[in-house]
């Protein structure tokens, strides 16, 4: 593949092999490599700098099935997002990461959690802020000139990412860490609202 375009949303290799090679460990018979080459990721080499995101959004269907095939889309696509970030915990990026935020403490770690979620593609914003009642609020969309090269893809699966925030929070704070909600959507300017609740 050639080098993508400036223009064109990437998802960097680290969310790759936070997916494939963590969390699908062990489950890559002939059948999954031959269907993810297919979607555009050939494990016969090793892994490129960066995808399009269309690649990526192939790939999470892909593994979604095949890791959760008793669950719904949304159920799959969510748990499949928990398993990535947990994969990402174990490469080197990731592990570097999750170290910095657990020093810096819960509140101050959440704080950094949405601008660490940039750094898995080129295409994405993430904002976060503190609601008047203490609740975390991030926001994610689609940086605006990445817009029309998406085409039919929304650019932020928001089933995929509240697994992946959610996994994150877990792993900064322990088991007992809130969960994210999805708050709001806005399929035309690819924006995803999220907040971490303390209490259901």
């Amino acid at each position: 593949m050639s080098a993508t375009a400036q223009s064109e949303p990437v998802v960097f290799s680290q969310l790759f092999e936070a997916l494939v090679m963590h969390a699908m460990r062990g489950r890559l018979d002939p059948d999954a490599v031959r269907r993810l080459e297919t979607a555009g990721l050939d494990l016969s080499r090793p892994l490129l700098v960066a995808y399009p995101l269309t690649v990526w959004y192939d790939v999470v269907g892909i593994c979604s099935e095949l890791l959760f095939p008793n669950l719904l889309r949304n159920e799959a696509t969510y748990a499949t997002g928990k398993k990535t970030a947990e994969g990402y915990s174990h490469t080197t990026m990731g592990k570097a990461l999750f170290d910095g935020l657990r020093k810096l403490g819960w509140q101050r770690a959440l704080s950094q959690l949405a601008r660490s979620l940039k750094t898995g593609g080129n295409f994405l914003a993430a904002h976060s802020h503190e609601l008047p009642g203490g609740e975390l609020e991030i926001t994610l969309e689609v940086l605006p000139e990445f817009i029309p090269a998406l085409a039919a893809h929304p650019g932020i699966d928001a089933s995929f990412m509240r697994g992946f925030l959610d996994a994150s929070a877990e792993l900064v704070r322990g088991p007992a860490s809130p969960r994210f909600a999805l708050t709001a959507t806005d399929p035309a300017a690819r924006r995803a609202t999220f907040v971490l609740r303390e209490k259901a």
